[in-house]
């Protein structure tokens, strides 16, 4: 994984554009979201959530910034 990376600003974009979309989302069917520490309690399906939510984004993010294919 290591070497150099030059990340296409339009994927950065891609990425901004899905974060304001799921950041309105959230406020509008959520709000409680962003005061609610229920992801912090063991064995919760909160807390699953929250780690499956941390592991797309990580996987959004090694997409963004994938070094183009030598094909």
């Amino acid at each position: 994984m290591a070497g150099y990376y030059s990340i296409d600003p339009a994927r950065v974009q891609a990425m901004s554009d899905k974060l304001n979309i799921m950041t309105r989302w959230l406020a509008e069917n959520a709000p409680y979201c962003e005061t609610s520490q229920k992801h912090l309690d063991p064995g919760t399906v909160e807390q699953v959530y929250w780690n499956y939510g941390y592991v797309c984004g990580g996987r959004d993010f090694l997409a963004l910034i994938e070094p183009p294919s030598s094909e």
